[in-house]
C-alpha cells in the first residue's frame, strides 16, 4: 500500500474525532438527531481546521447505510466510497480551479437529476470565495430554492469575500484555530501510536508554530519523524528553518545592554547558518510579542520549555516603553524589508538603528531624573525656611552663555561702593533670572541634537515632505523662528517645502517634539552664510558700545578688558 501522509492517515472519520471544535460538532449532531437539516451550510476559518474533514463526516452521516445514532459507521459501501473520493452521490469541488459561470452551470443540470435510493447528493464546494461575481450569482437562484434532497457545504478561509446575499442563505459555522494543548495532545498520541521517542519540547514547539491548524502540525511531525530519535527542539527548527527562540532571547539580550558589536554577530551568525534575515527579524517581534504578553497579562509564554524562565526574566528587566518601542521600529522596518535588495544589509540596519535609539531613550530618562531630583532638593531647600541661594545649582545644571563683560574694581568711596554694589546686585538678579528660565528655552544646539525626530514625525505625517526636508538642515533659532538652509542645487527641494501644506506639516511636528510653536524660513545654504558674515562687524561695534559706556562710568583706569 502506498505512504499516507499523516494528516491523510488521522483524518477524523466521525465528528467526536475532530479536535477543538466543539461548538461545530455538537450543533450537527443535534441538527442530525432531530432531523433538521439545512439545505446549505458555510463552513469558515483558518486552514487545517476541520473544515473539509466536517463536510465529509456531516455527508457520510446523511448517507450512511448502518449510522449509529448520529455518527456515521465508517464501514458500510456508502461511506467507505466517500472516504476514498468515489462516492458518487458526493461532489468535492474545488472552487479555485472551477471557478467560472460555465461550471457553475454544469452543477447546477447535474443537480436537476434525482439521487438514488432517496440519498442525499451534497456538493462540497471548497475556497468558495475563489468563484467569479458571475459564479456567484448563477449559484443564487440554486441555494434561494434548491432540489429536495440535496445539499450544500460551502467551506472557505476568507469569509469576508463571499456575497451578502450568499451568506444571507446558509448556515454559518465558524471554525475556531485550534488551542497549543489540544494539538499538542494530539500529535503525543500519534507518535505513541507510531512508536516514535520525540521530546515534549519539541512537541509543543511544533503546536506554537503551527499557527492552530492541526493539519500543518501533522505535516511537521511528518517530516520532523524522517530525523533519528530522540528528536528535539533543535530538529524542530532545522526542519521550519527558524533560528529558534534562543537565538532570538540571545538577540534581545544585546538590545537590552546595548552591544552593537554582539547584536550584529549573532546576526551574521543566523544569515551564515542559511536562515534568511526577514525570517529572523519575524522571529525576534515573536519573541518581543510574548515578552509583552508576559509584562502585560502575566500570561505564560508560548515558546520552548527551556527558554521560557528566561522570557520571564528580560521582562521583568525592559521598561515597557522600551519594549513598545522596540517592536514598533522593528514593525516598521519589517515591512520595508520585503522589498529591500540587501536583505542583510536592511536587517543590520534596523538592529543598529534599535539599539541606537534605545540609547537615546535611556539618555533622555536619565536627563529627566537628573533633573527631577534636583527640584526636588531645590524644593526641600526652599520649604525648610532656609534663606539659601540656589543660584550656583542652577548653574552647574543649565549653564548660561556668557556675553564679553567689563571687569570693574571696587572704588574706594563710600559712594561708588554703594553704587557698585546696587549694580552687582541687579546684575546678579537679572542673570539669576535669565538662567532660571534657561531651562526652559529651546536652543538650536537642541533642536540639531533631535532633527532626526523631527524628521521621523513628519515622515509620519507626510513621507514627501519628509523626502524635501532631508537636503535642509536647522542652522539659527530667533526666538520662535527656525532657519532652515538646504544645500546648493536643492532649490526645489526649498520652494517645495515653502508651500503652506509642507511648510504647516514641519511646523506641527516641530509642535508635537517640542511642545511650542516654532515658525520656519528656508533659504539656501550660501545665502544664510553671507547674510551672517554680514552680521559679525554689528555684533563686534555693539561689545565696543558696551565697553565705551564702562569706561564713562567707571574711569578708563578701572575697566579691564577680557577676551
Amino acid at each position: 500500500m502506498a505512504y499516507l501522509a499523516l494528516y491523510r492517515e488521522w483524518r477524523p472519520k466521525t465528528f467526536q474525532n475532530i479536535v477543538g471544535q466543539e461548538h461545530i460538532t455538537r450543533t450537527l449532531m443535534n441538527a442530525l438527531k432531530q432531523n433538521k437539516i439545512a439545505h446549505a451550510y458555510l463552513f469558515s476559518g483558518p486552514r487545517g481546521t476541520g473544515k473539509t474533514t466536517a463536510a465529509k463526516i456531516l455527508a457520510k452521516a446523511l448517507n450512511c447505510e448502518q449510522r449509529i445514532d448520529v455518527e456515521p459507521c465508517n464501514q458500510c459501501s456508502s461511506c467507505l466510497s466517500i472516504d476514498h473520493g468515489s462516492a458518487i452521490e458526493v461532489f468535492e469541488i474545488d472552487a479555485a480551479s472551477n471557478r467560472g459561470i460555465d461550471e457553475i452551470r454544469d452543477l447546477r443540470e447535474n443537480i436537476k437529476l434525482s439521487s438514488i435510493e432517496g440519498r442525499f447528493k451534497v456538493y462540497i464546494i471548497d475556497e468558495v470565495h475563489m468563484l467569479t461575481t458571475e459564479a456567484f450569482n448563477a449559484l443564487l437562484k440554486t441555494l434561494e430554492e434548491p432540489p429536495p434532497q440535496v445539499v450544500f457545504i460551502l467551506a472557505t478561509t476568507e469569509v469576508q469575500k463571499i456575497p451578502l446575499t450568499i451568506l444571507s442563505r446558509v448556515q454559518r459555522f465558524e471554525f475556531h484555530r485550534i488551542s497549543v494543548e489540544n494539538i499538542s495532545s494530539r500529535l503525543t498520541l500519534v507518535c505513541e501510536s507510531l512508536g516514535r521517542n520525540i521530546l515534549p519540547g519539541a512537541l509543543q514547539v511544533i503546536a506554537q508554530k503551527s499557527e492552530g491548524g492541526l493539519r500543518d502540525a501533522l505535516s511537521i511531525l511528518d517530516q520532523c519523524l524522517l530525523q533519528d530519535d530522540p528528536i528535539g527542539v533543535k530538529e524542530v527548527y532545522q526542519v521550519l528553518g527558524m533560528v529558534g527562540e534562543t537565538f532570538s532571547s540571545e538577540l534581545v539580550e544585546s538590545l537590552m545592554t546595548l552591544d552593537y558589536g554582539k547584536s550584529l554577530a549573532i546576526l551574521t551568525d543566523g544569515i551564515q547558518q542559511g536562515r534568511d534575515p526577514r525570517q529572523i527579524i519575524r522571529e525576534l517581534l515573536d519573541y518581543l510579542r510574548q515578552m509583552l504578553l508576559n509584562v502585560t497579562t502575566g500570561a505564560a509564554p508560548l515558546v520552548a520549555p527551556e527558554i521560557q524562565e528566561r522570557l520571564v526574566k528580560q521582562s521583568e528587566q525592559v521598561p515597557i516603553s522600551r519594549l513598545l518601542h522596540w517592536i514598533s521600529l522593528l514593525m516598521q522596518g519589517e515591512g520595508q524589508l520585503k522589498y529591500a535588495s540587501n536583505a542583510r544589509l536592511a536587517a543590520e540596519l534596523l538592529i543598529v538603528q534599535t539599539i541606537h535609539e534605545g540609547q537615546n531613550i535611556i539618555g533622555e530618562q536619565g536627563e529627566i531624573l537628573n533633573r527631577l531630583t534636583l527640584l526636588e532638593k531645590n524644593v526641600q531647600t526652599l520649604l525648610s525656611g532656609k534663606n539659601v541661594h540656589l543660584l550656583n545649582d542652577i548653574k552647574s545644571t543649565h549653564p548660561a552663555e556668557v556675553d564679553h563683560a567689563a571687569e570693574i574694581d571696587h572704588v574706594n568711596n563710600d559712594s561708588s561702593k554703594k553704587k557698585n554694589a546696587i549694580d552687582v546686585k541687579t546684575e546678579t538678579t537679572s542673570t539669576e533670572k535669565r538662567v532660571s528660565a534657561g531651562s526652559e528655552i529651546l536652543t538650536i544646539e537642541n533642536l540639531r541634537e533631535r532633527w532626526n525626530d523631527v524628521l521621523d514625525q513628519v515622515r509620519r505625517r507626510k513621507k514627501s515632505t519628509q523626502a524635501f526636508l532631508l537636503e535642509g538642515k536647522p542652522v539659527q533659532l530667533e526666538g520662535n523662528v527656525l532657519t532652515i538652509a538646504f544645500r546648493e542645487g536643492c532649490s526645489f527641494h526649498k520652494d517645495k517645502v515653502n508651500q503652506i501644506e509642507n511648510r504647516q506639516t514641519i511646523e506641527e511636528s516641530l509642535q508635537q517634539i517640542f511642545g511650542m510653536d516654532l515658525s520656519i524660513t528656508n533659504v539656501m545654504e550660501n545665502e544664510f552664510k553671507i547674510k551672517e558674515s554680514s552680521e559679525l562687524p554689528d555684533k563686534k561695534q555693539q561689545d565696543q558700545d558696551l565697553i565705551d559706556k564702562a569706561k564713562d562710568m567707571f574711569g578708563e583706569d578701572l575697566v579691564i578688558i577680557k577676551d
